[in-house]
């Protein structure tokens, strides 16, 4: 599909018919290239046609200290000039919004086995494509646990990463004056440990990490995040791997996954016809049906040293639930040809 096309997926929040004029501001023509590939890359998921924006109302709480504390904050670094380190834009901020002619599949509602279900880490799309699933998947856990920090694994895209492993150290605005920061203290915490300096340049066209912002502010208004981008493609170096792992397991003992949520940003099968998609996709759902630190390798997916990452630190006992799997073929019906598809998983 042209350019022109893909972009036209995403309208302006006010528009009330597809629009051929979404863009984004660039720096430079580097930059302008850099924004047109972003948005070729939010593509348009399955079966159900999508009746509300977002069908399952997240129930209203009164504002806790931590939450207080962020409008605070809010408030007092919205002035220009008053917040120290770099602003990275939104999808919200951008005032996007899906086609409402794409359809969407039934959430697959977790099995009722008398034990309660704590999710600590899953895996989720970055494509703005599936925005109602993104959605239901953050307000699942909602459902189910807080949070206070979300450690976000995203694959490094455009190849703009000048360390090994991409650490933000900035906030991201959704709606106006509203934001989401960076823990910095878990942030310097992982640098030392990983070895690098922080990467903020990777940001502002990171879709693995910013598609995910605005829902993290809406479902979890008191949480910051730990924002790294990796090299996701292959071919894939163990070495690296592992080092990633042993630098977050720290964050993820008993203790750390009561406060601290994993979130792998990652799509799947890329590029293929049904039939291919079909294939890749049954032998991703292999590892989705029994995970384990030996067949990580078996989920077909842009971000596998995070699969890795997730992988070696469940538990033997770990259950693994898939709430959505589609593609980008079934949710818009263009681009048979070039499908991605989504694998939408919470593991305890």
């Amino acid at each position: 599909m042209a350019l022109a096309a893909r972009t036209a997926l995403i309208l302006p929040r006010a528009a009330q018919a597809p629009s051929r004029q979404a863009g984004r501001r660039g720096r430079g023509a580097a930059a302008f290239l850099r924004a047109a590939v972003a948005l070729a890359c939010i593509l348009p998921c399955t079966s159900c046609r999508r009746g509300a924006a977002h069908p399952e109302a997240a129930p209203q709480a009164a504002a806790s200290p931590q939450e207080a504390a962020l409008a605070a904050r809010d408030a007092q670094e919205a002035s220009p000039g008053a917040y120290g380190g770099p602003t990275f834009s939104t999808w919200e901020k951008e005032g996007k919004a899906v086609d409402p002619r794409f359809t969407f599949p039934e959430k697959t509602a977790l099995p009722d086995t008398g034990e309660a279900f704590f999710p600590w880490t899953g895996t989720v799309s970055h494509h703005f494509l599936t925005d109602p699933l993104i959605d239901s998947w953050f307000l699942e856990i909602r459902n189910r646990r807080d949070v206070r920090h979300f450690f976000i694994l995203s694959p490094s895209h455009f190849g703009l990463s000048t360390r090994d492993y991409s650490v933000a150290d900035g906030r991201w605005e959704c709606a106006a004056g509203s934001y989401v920061y960076t823990n910095r203290k878990l942030s310097d915490r992982l640098c030392a440990a990983l070895g690098v300096d922080y990467d903020n340049q990777v940001f502002p066209d990171e879709h693995g990490v910013s598609t995910l912002i605005p829902y993290i502010r809406r479902h979890f208004p008191g949480a910051d995040v730990v924002a790294v981008a990796v090299q996701g493609e292959p071919p894939l170096n163990m070495d690296y791997c592992e080092r990633l792992y042993q630098a977050l397991a720290p964050f993820f003992d008993e203790a750390g996954k009561k406060e601290n949520f994993l979130v792998v940003s990652s799509d799947f099968s890329h590029h293929g016809t049904p039939e291919q998609t079909a294939f890749k996709d049954g032998i991703s759902q292999t590892f989705f049906d029994a995970p384990t630190a030996q067949n990580f390798i078996a989920a077909v997916c842009d971000n596998r040293p995070s699969m890795y990452v997730l992988a070696n630190l469940l538990a033997p006992s770990a259950r693994s639930y898939v709430l959505y799997h589609t593609d980008s073929f079934a949710i818009s019906g263009m681009d048979g040809d070039d499908i991605t598809s989504y694998f939408f998983s919470l593991f305890d």
